[in-house]
């Protein structure tokens, strides 16, 4: 079997990707969700970056801003 790329080639690609498709997702005007070391972040579109908890009825809320990655 012969594989036009390799293992790096093809985490490079993705990873190109994946930060397309976030920047896309900022650009219009949404959040994105992440973790850092286990604990949930929300960024912003415009790169502010919170900690959050989600309560029992499905709402977050804001417990610290954090900063920018």
């Amino acid at each position: 079997m012969n594989f036009r790329f390799g293992a790096e080639d093809l985490e490079r690609i993705a990873q190109a990707g994946v930060t397309e498709e976030i920047a896309q997702h900022k650009a219009a005007g949404h959040p994105i969700f992440y973790s850092r070391n286990g604990v949930p972040i929300m960024e912003l579109a415009n790169g502010h970056c919170f900690e959050y908890r989600r309560l029992e009825d499905g709402t977050r809320e804001i417990v610290r801003e954090v900063p920018p990655r």
